[in-house]
């Protein structure tokens, strides 16, 4: 292949080249300057600002016999050795996938021979936080006290997930997110020798897809040129990205504003047909409504902002985000005043129109209707207890009469809450059942899992509503228990480590009062140790046959 891609022909060679690291950079040419570089570094900062390729610069640059101002002379025989990629004594290992103990120990029984050809031999760990806890701990004792002879250096974008044991060994350099004067700068110096004919308002554009990448910023550039043979515009890079025009984005915001419902549901139904990025739309309106904020000094836009945040990342965990942003948008663009002020400890009620109006200073002004229960912090406190011990309960219920044709019956069903996500009244409920996975059920219990956790204790607490909206829409007539993905592999675990034991499960009244519930199920065996159960377990799960114990 002739072709290279410009982030790797662009790619730094030298310390001077190295675009918006300026700290970092001095750091270490004072390093080379005064021969007082660490045994081991750690280099961390977002992805695409520069770690791996300076990690490479570095390693070469402490081997140069002859460094001139902390730059590599590039004529003594380390430099002409080291420029090769394959060099013996620059060992690059990622480590998402040389991640086990294993591979650790491999490497520390080979960091104590000395070098073939350089000076120093250098490893380069990209990735470290992928490492395994057991890889981290092999690693520590080298790590603090390598053989003269070796050098490391690790690189990593999640520094939190670096043990501090780690850290405290190296010398941590951060790399900082690139700015955009220097991302313009060096994309705009590749468009001239690359001949590449593309406007200022383009590559601005590119810098603030961007959000301090370098590498991101040039492979999209180099895109833009596959896209567009011409001369490469703001609008071509709008199209790679899915994005629109800042015109666009204020035209939308001041309908939001205007809370003009139908232009703006037609606009972005437009921009969704079209292959639009929802998210980045809406990442562009949250920036737009900001700058008219700090503007306007409005607070009403504060709040906005909140529910766009909200819903954003709502739509970054869900296959429905479309219908978020949406009923994100039917809130804010209701004529009555929906949005919440900020909190305090006064409640007030005023009785108007048959109804109770709770004004809470600082928090958030909402209406019941007269009799209508009002729950109360300790209430909510006492609630949240009751619904621990109903889900345990629960679980273990549907495991009573567990069946894939039951389970296999509502999934078939389950596509039927789509026509009701712009149900005026049901809407936001059905959007949330969209998002659980059913993945187990008998004729009267139904568990529903989620890929992430912040819903489950709220779907628990007001189960009451998606069993209505279920046997509303469904005719399904079930109770539901929520559960994270963790919690469902631990349940079905159990489950199946039961079957194995003989355990059988027996129905446990919900309405026994909390310290009459007892779910002891190691007392309870199945006698003739029926096969029946396993089978039921093998088909429910998709598992290899379950033996039990004892035949």
């Amino acid at each position: 292949m002739s072709y290279q891609a410009l982030y790797r022909k662009y790619r730094p060679r030298n310390l001077n080249e190295v675009y918006g690291q300026k700290v970092a950079v001095n750091i270490l040419k004072n390093a080379i300057i005064n021969k007082k570089f660490a045994h081991a570094y750690l280099f961390t900062g977002s992805r695409g600002c520069g770690k791996t390729s300076v990690a490479k610069i570095l390693s070469r640059l402490i081997n140069c016999e002859n460094p001139v101002n902390g730059m590599m002379c590039e004529e003594c025989n380390s430099c002409v050795n080291s420029k090769i990629n394959n060099c013996v004594d620059i060992i690059e290992i990622d480590a998402a996938s040389n991640n086990g103990v294993d591979e650790i120990r491999e490497l520390k029984s080979k960091v104590n021979l000395i070098p073939s050809v350089l000076k120093y031999k250098v490893y380069i760990i990209d990735e470290v936080h992928m490492l395994s806890i057991g890889a981290f701990n092999a690693l520590l004792k080298t790590l603090e006290e390598p053989p003269e002879h070796v050098v490391f250096i690790l690189a990593t974008t999640e520094l939190h997930k670096v043990p501090i044991t780690i850290v405290s060994r190296c010398q941590t350099i951060e790399f900082k997110k690139i700015n955009n004067k220097d991302m313009f700068d060096r994309l705009k110096e590749i468009a001239v020798s690359e001949n590449i004919n593309i406007t200022d308002d383009a590559i601005n554009e590119i810098v603030n897809t961007s959000d301090g990448g370098m590498r991101d910023a040039i492979g999209m550039l180099d895109m833009s040129t596959a896209y567009s043979n011409d001369n490469i515009t703001e609008d071509d890079i709008y199209a790679i990205n899915g994005n629109v025009s800042n015109n666009e984005i204020e035209y939308l915001t001041d309908q939001i504003l205007k809370k003009n419902l139908n232009i703006v549901i037609s606009q972005i139904n437009e921009y969704y047909n079209n292959g639009k990025d929802l998210i980045k739309i809406t990442e562009k309106i949250l920036i737009e409504l900001k700058n008219k904020m700090i503007k306007e000094n409005d607070t009403n836009i504060s709040l906005i902002l909140e529910k766009l945040i909200t819903s954003v990342e709502k739509m970054k965990n869900s296959s429905v985000g479309k219908i978020y942003l949406e009923l994100t948008l039917f809130e804010l663009c209701k004529n009555e005043n929906t949005l919440p002020v900020e909190k305090s400890k006064e409640i007030n009620e005023v009785k108007k129109d048959n109804r109770i109006e709770i004004i809470e200073k600082k928090e958030k002004i909402s209406t019941v209707s007269v009799g209508e229960k009002i729950e109360t912090p300790v209430m909510i406190e006492k609630n949240i207890k009751q619904n621990k011990n109903i889900k345990n309960i629960r679980i273990n219920n549907t495991f009573v009469e567990v069946n894939k044709k039951s389970l296999n019956d509502i999934k078939n069903d389950w596509s039927k809450l789509n026509d009701y996500t712009f149900d005026k009244e049901q809407g936001a409920l059905v959007c949330e059942l969209l998002d659980a996975v059913p993945v187990a059920a008998s004729t009267k219990y139904l568990m529903l899992a989620y890929n992430y956790d912040s819903f489950v204790e709220k779907g628990n607490m007001y189960v009451d509503k998606y069993e209505k909206i279920l046997k509303n829409i469904l005719n399904l007539d079930v109770k539901i228990v929520f559960l994270t993905n963790k919690e469902w592999i631990d349940v079905k675990k159990t489950y199946i480590e039961n079957i194995k034991n003989n355990v059988q499960y027996n129905y446990i009244d919900e309405m026994v009062e909390e310290n009459e519930i007892q779910i002891d199920l190691s007392t309870s065996s199945i006698p003739d140790k029926s096969s029946d159960l396993l089978e039921k377990a093998n088909e429910l799960f998709n598992m290899e046959k379950i033996e039990i114990k004892g035949e």
